[in-house]
């Protein structure tokens, strides 16, 4: 099991749905220790991952900025926080999340990564990823090739 990236993942989901339901709760600093506490959360990320942790804060900060003047005609009270970022940002913002995802399968393939890759490539392409594979296919597959 790969719970590294997962928790990753989770931890910037989890800054997402903070910024933007308080965005007035965030500055330079409180980024700042997010970053920290999540990089050092764990045994220390690849290259690839760590950049695509630093797109998850560069995200967050536009999200900050969006919600705490959001434009004309967007009501303050637009629904869950899955919903502000889309109205925010859109797929920009969850494609940092599935290059993690994506990451956790070529270093450390899990089942659970490999279902994760799966919602956050819906997400990011409205297309489905491995439609209908199994972990075990995929795996049998991937290990196939040279």
């Amino acid at each position: 099991m790969n719970s590294r990236h997962l928790g990753l993942v989770a931890g910037a989901e989890m800054l997402y749905e903070r910024v933007v339901t308080s965005p007035e709760a965030w500055n330079d600093g409180a980024f700042e220790e997010w970053t920290a506490e999540i990089l050092s959360d764990g045994p220390a990320p690849s290259r690839d991952v760590a950049r695509e942790i630093r797109r998850c804060v560069r995200a967050a900060v536009k999200l900050r900025g969006f919600w705490l003047a959001p434009p004309a005609g967007v009501p303050s009270d637009a629904g869950d926080w899955r919903t502000r970022v889309d109205l925010a940002l859109g797929i920009r913002a969850w494609r940092p999340l599935l290059g993690i995802a994506q990451a956790g399968l070529a270093e450390a393939p899990s089942e659970e990564v490999f279902h994760e890759t799966q919602r956050l490539f819906r997400e990011v392409h409205a297309a489905t990823w491995m439609d209908g594979v199994t972990f075990e296919v995929w795996q049998t597959e991937h290990a196939a090739q040279p």
